[in-house]
């Protein structure tokens, strides 16, 4: 009669870990990569950048000076957040700002 063998603490960690959503993202990331490096191999590196890599340059370029452009007050903002929590009274005001913030959440 065969027994299981019971995997590991050590195991179960890795085997979540290989499939979160950090690890699938890393996992398209490389895929994406080694489809780059594939079509390099395959078309040559000045091919590659004409036709590939210029043309999602061009699509993608005018979208992400558009988006740029609208995310200028958010940007500021933000730079305000980190500026104010530069000091322990700005920590402390934010901190405050913050559980108010939440508070009104939790009421509605």
């Amino acid at each position: 009669m065969a027994t299981r063998a019971r995997r590991s603490p050590r195991s179960k960690k890795l085997a979540r870990a290989a499939v979160s959503p950090a690890a699938k993202a890393a996992y398209i990331a490389m895929a994406g990569a080694g489809l780059a490096a594939l079509a390099i191999g395959i078309f040559g590196p000045r091919r590659f950048q004409q036709q590939i890599l210029q043309p999602i340059g061009a699509s993608v370029s005018d979208q992400a000076e558009r988006l740029w452009s609208e995310a200028q007050p958010l940007r500021t903002q933000l730079g305000g957040l980190i500026e104010r929590a530069g000091n322990e009274a700005g920590r402390e005001k934010l901190v405050r700002s913050f559980q108010s913030w939440i508070g009104h959440f939790r009421a509605t």
